[in-house]
């Protein structure tokens, strides 16, 4: 308060005052002596300053504080400014020392401006107070500039802490390549319900815990409306724990219609592009629940499986004859085994061969051989159990994992087995059709 002389009534005093009736005051109340001194002398120097029939017919006492209001303001965003330039110099310095990724994900995310930003609410909240004590404006009037700039702090709060948790997500995702959508969201969640129940607890001058007890009371309803929410956060960070889901990966999971890249991991749903570009969505918890495929360890295993089978004509499968024997001994691939098979001599039944054994031999050396066969994994060929229609010969091997290659080579295996199937007397078996006969290849 003011005296008809222009003296300035210390806003200790007031301050106190103010600490008997609120919370609101009590933040004043504890400044120290020494900064509430300091502004009542500033506020002495501008009145002394301005003339005493005040400015622009404003009296002299409002214009100082008018005056001191400004440069309040000015002097705060000048630091904010200041603290901005230091911590982007500061970025730069990150990239010299070999934090460049680092540096990039704070500039992305724009932290630096985001931690600038909460000086102003935070020195308003203390200036304020200790220049306009209650007694001087009403109390009215000073817990609504109290509500309003406690608002103001929350909102750029909330906007630093949102950062803060995509910043977190993106040096996680960086040096471990996990994918932490999830866990990202539910944190956004519960930071944007911690702050929202500080706003909430300042307008209506209650305490949080009194507000986190009222909700606890209806927390079954609750439960219930974020049913989704808090089995797809448990889903999110079992899949993350367990590195059993990224970003990138090719599933299948044909009951929900999914087959194809994991586009986005969410705290509800899981998106996955099909190869046919449609949309599947899938619940994140029933990843967790339920059986799918993941490709991804075939891809970096570096080779990705074959395992068809032809059908052999049973009826064509004969020993060889001498006819044979001498025929087939002119291929490459066969001529050390049929050296080796025929050196016993004798009749013994092991030296007797089949030309549906020679073929698989035949099949096993093109594998071998074949440049775009994985050497390191398991290739083979087989005979399965017969069936009604025929003998299948089955071709086991691994080949590229880039899929158009991928079907290139399985296509050129196949048709390679087909049109060599011939060669031995085979017949490969397939339902009637309007052509009898298969022309024979021109030599």
């Amino acid at each position: 308060m003011r005296g008809g002389t222009g003296e300035f009534v210390p806003a200790q005093r007031g301050l106190r005052a103010g600490a008997r009736r609120g919370r609101k005051s009590r933040r004043g109340a504890n400044l120290s002596a020494r900064a509430v001194s300091e502004f009542e002398a500033m506020h002495k120097i501008i009145a002394r300053l301005i003339p005493q029939e005040g400015i622009w017919g404003i009296e002299n006492d409002s214009a100082a504080s008018a005056i001191l209001i400004c440069a309040v303001v000015v002097a705060t965003y000048a630091i904010t400014y200041a603290l901005g330039a230091l911590m982007r110099r500061f970025s730069a310095n990150l990239k010299i020392q070999k934090f460049e990724r680092e540096a990039q994900i704070l500039s992305r995310h724009r932290m630096f401006k985001k931690l600038s930003d909460l000086i102003p609410p935070v020195l308003f909240l203390i200036l304020i107070p200790m220049l306009f004590p209650r007694e001087d404006i009403g109390d009215a009037l000073f817990v609504a500039v109290g509500k309003i700039l406690f608002l103001y702090f929350y909102i750029v709060l909330w906007i630093f802490l949102a950062g803060a948790v995509d910043v977190f997500n993106d040096l996680v995702s960086a040096r471990s390549h996990k994918y932490m959508r999830g866990f990202v969201q539910m944190m956004k969640l519960i930071v944007a319900i911690v702050v929202v129940i500080m706003a909430v607890s300042t307008f209506i001058d209650k305490s949080p815990f009194s507000i986190l007890a009222g909700l606890g009371a209806s927390a079954a309803i609750m439960m219930l409306v974020f049913k989704d929410a808090i089995l797809g956060f448990v889903a999110s960070v079992q899949l993350s724990a367990n590195d059993m889901l990224q970003c990138g990966d090719w599933i299948s999971m044909p009951k929900y219609g999914a087959d194809g890249i994991v586009m986005e991991i969410g705290l509800t749903d899981v998106k996955v592009k099909n190869w046919d570009n449609t949309i599947a969505n899938l619940p994140t918890y029933a990843l967790v629940s339920e059986s799918y495929i993941n490709w991804r360890e075939m891809y970096e295993s570096g080779g990705r499986r074959v395992m068809r089978h032809i059908l052999l004509d049973v009826h064509s499968i004969r020993f060889c004859g001498a006819e044979d024997i001498e025929k087939f001994s002119k291929i490459p691939a066969l001529k050390d085994f049929i050296g080796e098979s025929l050196a016993g001599g004798g009749e013994s039944p092991y030296s007797k061969l089949t030309n549906a054994g020679l073929f698989r031999k035949y099949l096993e050396w093109y594998i071998e051989n074949n440049p775009h066969t994985v050497k390191s994994m398991t290739h083979f060929v087989r005979q399965l159990q017969p069936t009604e229609n025929g003998l299948p010969l089955q071709l086991y091997f691994f080949t590229t994992t880039e899929w158009i290659e991928y079907e290139n080579v399985q296509s050129d295996t196949f048709d390679f087995a087909i049109a060599s199937a011939p060669q031995f007397g085979l017949r490969i078996f397939q339902a009637e059709s309007d052509i009898d006969e298969s022309p024979s290849p021109k030599n």
